[in-house]
């Protein structure tokens, strides 16, 4: 009996994980370059069966056979190309194919870290430096450092080339192209950062590939976030949700009846 309450609750607990994901994908929906989430989950039983699989940890753990229900294992991102959206402002600029542009962080002790993403809405700071947000995050350019541009007045063509307004070449934008892109962290809603080696307490140097896309600039990158498919998962998930606390409470029920039955007799 006390199993179906623990079934029922593990269903509750991935349900509301899930609800969570899904409502932070509809709230970026207007973010640009928003790349949507998704809670990856498995039965108990699968969770063992992996445990329990020598070719996956080199040895076999007992933990048992009589679990059941079902746990969030991960949440993913899924990296498909958002549509792009012509904005005429020359601050705005998108990723037409692979690649994240990078961001230059610099954290309390003053050490720099580069930081992706597909969010192209940029900014001019008073000195004239090429920057992400109101923070004041760096826009880096392919040798990691940051792009003075001095005015919003210049132009970056398809390979991401930066020129003045006399047509002299800046710099390059820094876009970084890694060879498997699920290796990324989401540190933010718009930042991506490199898996972090504990071992040697700094960021892992991801494999990169050739940049093979084009960059547009006075465009955004829209959120491929599929509302429509959000909101019917959405709609699934508070029914089930609902089924499943009439089952703890019809279980509960049942304790109850039967401990009061026994206690008669």
């Amino acid at each position: 009996m006390s199993r179906g309450i623990y079934t029922a609750t593990s269903g509750l607990l991935t349900l509301i994980r899930d609800i969570n994901v899904r409502s932070n994908n509809m709230a970026n929906v207007g973010t640009a370059g928003f790349k949507e989430d998704r809670l990856v989950t498995t039965t108990f039983a699968e969770a063992i069966a992996v445990r329990q699989d020598i070719r996956t940890i080199g040895e076999k753990v007992e933990i048992g056979n009589n679990v059941r229900g079902k746990r969030a294992v991960d949440i993913k991102t899924n990296f498909n190309q958002g549509s792009l959206d012509f904005t005429s402002r020359s601050l705005d600029f998108a990723i037409a194919g692979d690649g994240f542009f990078t961001i230059v962080y610099t954290d309390e002790n003053e050490e720099e870290a580069f930081y992706y993403t597909r969010n192209g809405q940029f900014q001019v700071d008073v000195d004239g430096y090429l920057i992400f947000d109101k923070e004041g995050h760096y826009v880096a350019d392919d040798g990691g450092s940051p792009i003075l541009v001095e005015t919003s007045n210049f132009v970056v063509n398809e390979y991401g080339i930066v020129f003045d307004a006399d047509d002299n070449e800046i710099a390059a934008l820094g876009i970084f192209v890694p060879e498997n892109p699920d290796l990324l962290i989401k540190k933010d809603d718009e930042v991506f950062s490199p898996p972090w080696d504990l071992d040697n307490e700094e960021p892992y140097e991801l494999e990169e590939l050739e940049f093979t896309g084009i960059i547009y600039q006075g465009y955004i990158e829209r959120s491929n976030v599929d509302m429509a498919s959000q909101m019917t998962a959405l709609i699934a998930n508070s029914r089930s949700y609902q089924s499943m606390t009439q089952i703890i409470k019809a279980i509960d029920g049942i304790k109850n009846k039967s401990a009061n039955e026994l206690a008669r007799m």
